[in-house]
């Protein structure tokens, strides 16, 4: 017996009522356990994810698709992933460089409170800006993967800093305790 839900959203999909077929396909997605209809409602979802507007939900589910281990459904993973990044040419970079910006930014939240809490805080500051200017200046691509990697290097490099710091920051504290017994 057909899903029922599989079957109501490829005829929503088909009547372009993108809405409905995709409450309808990600209900198939919670309900269903024989493989072949659940990727046969994964490939009508992401057309309803891209009719509907919602191209990042599209690429990700096209992105768990071709890292399938069935040939079958990688490839039409794969295929309709770069049919995706062709239509839409700067998709891909803006979802992988939106998430590494969260954790890029608990990482300088991070490195703000310790430079708070830093003794040399002045000097460690000016290096690292030092740091981030010299990146700059050594990269000026600005596509999305020219800023990532910038952004990485800067990254990397005041990481190995602050690394750096710390641990003079930690001798100086152990000499003080010392001093005091």
């Amino acid at each position: 017996m057909a899903n029922r839900n599989l079957q109501a959203g490829l005829a929503q999909l088909k009547a372009g009522d993108y809405a409905e077929a995709i409450a309808q396909l990600e209900a198939v997605l919670v309900n269903e356990l024989h493989p072949g209809t659940l990727f046969k409602a994964k490939k009508a979802l992401v057309k309803a994810y891209e009719g509907d507007g919602k191209v990042r939900l599209a690429w990700k589910l096209c992105q768990e698709l071709s890292e399938s281990t069935s040939p079958e459904i990688r490839d039409w993973g794969d295929r309709t992933l770069a049919e995706l990044d062709r239509r839409y040419p700067t998709l891909a970079s803006e979802i992988l460089i939106g998430q590494r910006l969260t954790r890029q930014q608990k990482v300088i939240r991070a490195f703000i409170q310790w430079l708070k809490r830093s003794p040399q805080r002045v000097s460690t500051l000016e290096t690292s800006w030092n740091i981030i200017e010299e990146e700059r200046q050594a990269h000026s691509d600005n596509s999305p993967l020219g800023k990532l990697t910038v952004n990485w290097n800067i990254f990397r490099r005041i990481s190995l800093f602050l690394g750096k710091t710390f641990v003079i920051w930690i001798k100086a504290k152990w000499q003080k305790f010392k001093a005091r017994k």
